[in-house]
């Protein structure tokens, strides 16, 4: 009986849980300012988490973390004979110019409920950072572990003819895909051309995304309206953008081919003229409200008699309604003659 009872003692006293927590580093062998690295947080529990884990404050040198969200990650070791149930939070981090990323050494106090405090020591975490040779613009040095260029020219016309004449809109529309990479990290590329006005459209920024929603890139697709002002022929320049292949440790060229466009001289005037005949619009509306004003007059007067008896009865009540009212005098007019 005694016996029976210490197992039931024993199996309903509070677990004592373990915790533990790691951090490492996610990076390629060689590493350039600009491209993105993994810090991955982990903390271990062989029983469960309460509250659940959160991003640890800890010191970074010559480096920022990203605002990228990264999916959490569900895990499980066994260690000391024990299954441990891990969650593993990730965040990316970058250099912006070439030194050592460093993570000092550092300490982190874990809590749980009805649990004591763990400290857990971190070791410190480091990276070399160098740029790559034959570097020429630091400001629009672009490493990605692979870049696609695809774009498409629209014409907009003014009449329904295939023919582009001064005053119509060509859009020429740029889109960058790359890999391991921030949107904001690529340049710009299409710029401005003698002979035309331009009109910058705002660039739209997306991310890539794996099958199991990991980040895994950007697109940049970037639009330029081009509105040439004159007859003749306006040239759009080939593209070439020169970016660093991280994958293959090499300097990579993505071009798009230009195109040459023949424009007219501008629509006759009798068009405009036409498109100004359009406005007739605006007659027709001064005369339904010259309509409207003239029938308005004729059912005043029409009913004038019964407008006028309506306005003679409101005269008479608004005159009743601030007519004085004489009250009953507060004091006898004869108490002096007793």
């Amino acid at each position: 009986m005694k016996a029976l009872f210490l197992l039931l003692l024993v199996a309903v006293l509070p677990a004592r849980a373990a915790m533990d927590i790691t951090r490492e580093l996610v990076a390629p062998e060689h590493v350039t300012p600009g491209q993105p690295m993994t810090i991955a947080v982990t903390f271990w529990t062989d029983s469960w988490f309460n509250p659940p884990p959160e991003w640890p404050e800890f010191e970074i040198k010559n480096g920022a973390l990203m605002t990228t969200p990264l999916p959490n990650q569900l895990l499980s070791r066994h260690k000391d004979g024990l299954s441990w149930s891990g969650v593993r939070l990730e965040r990316q981090v970058m250099a912006w110019d070439q030194g050592e990323l460093l993570l000092p050494a550092t300490e982190i106090t874990l809590t749980s409920a009805s649990q004591a405090p763990v400290t857990v020591p971190l070791p410190e975490l480091k990276k070399a950072i160098v740029w790559p040779q034959g570097v020429k613009q630091p400001d629009r040095f672009l490493p990605a572990s692979r870049l696609t260029l695809s774009q498409k020219m629209t014409q907009f016309h003014a009449s329904n003819d295939d023919t582009l004449h001064a005053g119509d809109v060509v859009e020429r529309t740029v889109t960058v895909d790359a890999g391991g990479i921030t949107a904001t990290q690529i340049p710009q590329i299409l710029y401005a051309i003698p002979g035309t006005d331009t009109q910058r459209l705002t660039p739209e920024n997306t991310l890539l995304k794996s099958g199991r929603g990991e980040i895994d890139g950007a697109r940049r697709v970037e639009k330029l309206r081009y509105l040439p002002s004159q007859a003749g022929s306006i040239v759009m320049p080939p593209v070439k953008l020169r970016w660093w292949d991280t994958t293959h440790q090499q300097w990579q060229v993505a071009e798009l081919p230009g195109a040459t466009l023949q424009v007219a001289a501008a629509r006759a005037a009798g068009s405009e003229s036409a498109l100004r005949g359009t406005t007739t619009e605006n007659h027709w509306r001064t005369a339904l409200i010259i309509a409207a004003f003239v029938a308005l007059a004729m059912v005043v007067w029409l009913a004038r008699r019964l407008l006028w008896r309506s306005l003679k009865y409101l005269h008479h009540i608004w005159r009743r309604f601030w007519a004085p009212v004489h009250l009953p005098k507060l004091t006898p007019d004869k108490r002096g003659e007793r």
